[in-house]
């Protein structure tokens, strides 16, 4: 069974200029930081709520993590789900026919781990991974952001995502909502303190294969004006507050994203912006 979302990965060029952002803006702490030779990354773990974000620099370039940044560029690069049995969820995913990138569990930086390949989830890579014993539970929290909120996963048909997303993972989808004023779908499920935002155009065209990507995320903080002026302290830019879809929130957005992702921030039970 999957019990939450145990981080998010983010191909970088440089993880000490990633964590200019990471750490020293956001105020994440690190909870581990080593190179894995067998993959050919540098990984830094940072903790934020009950998950993490997974910076990923290639240190060579024959590595799936190197062709990703030489291809793409930087960005999210995988959305990892954790079980208390990744032997279990790798075979449960072998018998509906799934298709793997691991044949069996390795060692990595959430644990014992394993991928499913892309094409099983319309191109998102997921991985599984049981943490071993110790963990980082016990990580200072963040000054500014108290947890992730939303992930958002992008497709050209957000049901039929997240109804593949739920028949492969297990992961119950919550409710749907056209986002008043674009006319886009949206459909969400949560993992304990994540949701995950299926978003796409509200006319699908049916005979376009269906492409889905990690296309943002959004953390919680309890005093948007508070970390934005930390943000901007530390030389990034953002925009604005304004109205969030959920009542009684406010909301604003990276301008250009960092290290390719694009960043939002959300502040529940906010006072409604003057007009």
């Amino acid at each position: 069974m999957l019990n939450k979302i145990h981080h998010v990965g983010v191909v970088v060029n440089s993880a000490d200029e990633a964590l200019r952002f990471y750490r020293d803006a956001l105020g994440l702490h690190v909870t581990d930081d080593r190179i894995i030779e067998d993959q050919g990354v540098r990984g830094v773990l940072l903790k934020i709520g009950n998950s993490e974000i997974e910076l990923l620099e290639p240190t060579r370039d024959d590595t799936g993590v190197a062709k990703f940044l030489a291809s793409r560029g930087e960005g999210m690069h995988h959305i990892c789900f954790e079980s208390d049995d990744v032997d279990a969820e790798l075979e449960g995913a072998r018998a509906r026919g799934i298709p793997l990138i691991d044949e069996k569990p390795r060692p990595g930086l959430a644990g014992m781990i394993c991928f499913l390949h892309p094409k099983a989830n319309h191109g998102v890579l997921v991985e599984f991974a049981t943490p071993l014993a110790g963990g980082h539970e016990d990580a200072a929290a963040s000054t500014i952001a108290s947890h992730i909120d939303h992930i958002v996963i992008s497709s050209n048909d957000s049901a039929a995502t997240a109804k593949l997303f739920s028949d492969n993972l297990g992961i119950e989808i919550k409710r749907a909502m056209v986002r008043p004023g674009t006319g886009a779908h949206l459909e969400f499920a949560k993992l304990q303190e994540v949701i995950l935002e299926f978003a796409g155009p509200g006319e699908v065209k049916p005979y376009d294969e269906v492409k889905a990507k990690l296309s943002g995320v959004v953390l919680a903080v309890d005093d948007l004006s508070a970390t934005l002026a930390a943000i901007r302290a530390a030389g990034f830019s953002a925009g604005d507050p304004h109205p969030a879809v959920q009542p009684g929130a406010l909301f604003t957005g990276m301008k250009g994203g960092t290290n390719g992702v694009p960043f939002g921030f959300i502040q529940y039970n906010a006072l409604p912006v003057a007009e």
